[in-house]
């Protein structure tokens, strides 16, 4: 026994002659700044979520070829020169190449255990489901839905539910390694009796997040939040995780980010620095103006009407008073102004060839700040009615570029997605047009979200007549007219422009007649 002993501690300093150890500690210290930039840099680069995988997956490969290469080589002034043999007996010719060999075998084998236990966790590997319990969807990542948080303080508070359930899917959206079902299609289960394991069936989750709210706002001392989440494996239909919130209003933001990252963990997702901070984000630190803007939201679900329209202008406006800093409410005034500058544009095909080019002149891309999509939509029509239709395409076609790469940054959007079908249509790509109007019609449908959704009805029709397609225009008409109140009307149908393609089909003037 103190035979092997006395051979270990020679080996051992055999290793550090060599100098083994310290290029271990080097190559990891190396290794370790090059994860941290990487997982910096990659996600602001866009790179594919395995690019992370494939370093490690090098860093920890390349490590027993660096201790071989430190055993027999060394690092002098005069450059790389072949180690000297050692001069203990046990460890010199054969028996010391001997032990060398082992001693990298077992290190390599210990770099696969350890690699396979730390690649088969990371973002895009393709070996090993997303965590241990979680099934992956076809592409790897966990699917999720939240579904909309039950209101259980007084009925008027309704939108302060929503509104969380909004806050905590949009957190969970926006992380790489999971699959977070639209908030417009998660609506639809509002109020419904069925259980999670029928709605995850249905979307085709593995899990499901559901919950309560309830604000306490008494007369006199402050305001108080209980939310209740919990989340459910839809397989087997059982609880992973619940718990209770209960704080004062003022940490609401503090509970959705607790909640989203109690999400994150139990299901193991792997989320990089970048996401990390990003949960933590607080959109406002001012509760006024937070108020203010859940109730511009609620208003514009409500109604489609020009007055809900005002009045959720005046609600974002309020916000962006309380917190100038807000920018969600900002997004949200310039949406809003984006779309009524829309219709007003539609009223200036009304007039004559003589307005078409006055129309032109006064077309600004300033006007339309971060939003120069509609710019050149606005400005492709105005001259296809113009007859230009070199100067339309050439429109039509920036117009293309700049909402393509909209869609793929936020792929949820689902205006954007319309205005890139309007922009196709104008190209004369009719299969790519209709595809991109049919998906913002998905993603925004006008049964749950009157205002946007109606919207995205009108620009499919409006896409279909670009391409041809009269009968499925005149059916996304009708679909529009069934939606309750709006601005739209058969009345309003019969005199605009837009759809003068459409009156000489028996279909629209019988549509138009029944008014």
């Amino acid at each position: 026994m103190s035979e092997q002993g006395s051979r270990l501690r020679e080996f051992l300093a055999e290793l550090e002659r060599r100098r083994v150890f310290r290029v271990a500690v080097l190559y990891a210290v190396v290794v370790f700044v090059i994860l941290q930039v990487a997982e910096i840099v990659f996600p602001a680069l866009r790179l594919p979520e395995w690019s992370l995988t494939f370093v490690v997956a090098i860093s920890l490969l390349c490590f027993p070829i660096a201790l071989v290469l430190a055993w027999y080589y060394d690092i002098t002034r005069t450059g790389v020169v072949r180690t000297q043999p050692s001069q203990v007996p046990g460890l010199s010719g054969r028996s010391g190449r001997r032990i060398a060999l082992a001693s990298v075998v077992l290190v390599s084998l210990l770099t696969v255990v350890a690699g396979y236990y730390v690649v088969a966790r990371l973002p895009g590997w393709w070996g090993l489901e997303s965590g241990e319990g979680v099934e992956a969807g076809s592409d790897g990542r966990t699917l999720l839905v939240v579904l909309p948080f039950v209101n259980l303080g007084s009925p008027i508070d309704k939108y302060f539910a929503d509104g969380i359930t909004e806050e905590i899917t949009a957190r969970l959206a926006s992380l790489q390694g999971l699959g977070v079902i639209a908030r417009t299609t998660a609506i639809q289960y509002k109020d419904t009796d069925k259980t999670a394991r029928e709605i995850g069936e249905e979307l085709g989750v593995d899990y499901v997040l559901e919950g309560t709210v309830r604000w306490e706002n008494p007369a006199a001392g402050p305001g108080r939040v209980r939310v209740t989440p919990q989340l459910i494996r839809v397989v087997d239909d059982t609880h992973v995780w619940a718990d209770i919130y209960e704080e004062p209003l003022e940490s609401v933001f503090e509970v959705q980010t607790q909640i989203a990252e109690r999400v994150v963990d139990a299901l193991d997702v792997t989320i990089v620095e970048p996401e990390r901070l990003a949960l933590q984000e607080q959109p406002t630190e001012n509760l006024d103006a937070y108020r203010s803007y859940q109730l511009g939201n609620q208003l514009l679900k409500r109604s489609t009407s020009p007055t809900a329209a005002q009045q959720a202008i005046e609600m974002f406006e309020l916000a962006v008073e309380y917190d100038p800093d807000f920018e969600l409410a900002r997004t949200k005034l310039a949406e809003i102004y984006t779309n009524l500058y829309w219709a007003n544009f539609r009223m200036l095909l009304f007039g004559s060839a003589e307005d078409h080019e006055r129309a032109l002149e006064r077309l600004y891309i300033e006007s339309f700040g971060a939003d120069s999509g509609t710019y050149y939509l606005a400005g492709g029509v105005l001259n296809e009615r113009l007859g230009r239709g070199g100067r339309a395409l050439a429109y039509f076609d920036s117009a293309r570029a700049v909402m393509e790469r909209s869609v793929e940054a936020q792929p949820t959007e689902a205006r954007y997605h319309a205005q890139l079908g309007l922009a196709y249509a104008g190209l004369g790509r009719a299969e790519d047009a209709v595809r991109e109007g049919v998906e913002a019609t998905r993603l925004a449908p006008a049964a749950e979200d009157p205002y946007v959704g109606g919207a995205m009805l009108d620009n499919l029709a409006h896409v279909y007549v670009m391409v041809g397609d009269y009968d499925a225009a005149v059916d996304a008409l009708e679909s529009l007219l069934t939606q309750g109140e709006g601005p739209m009307s058969r009345s309003w149908l019969g005199v605009d422009p837009t759809w003068d393609p459409l009156r000489e089909t028996p279909r629209f003037e019988s549509f138009i007649d029944e008014g």
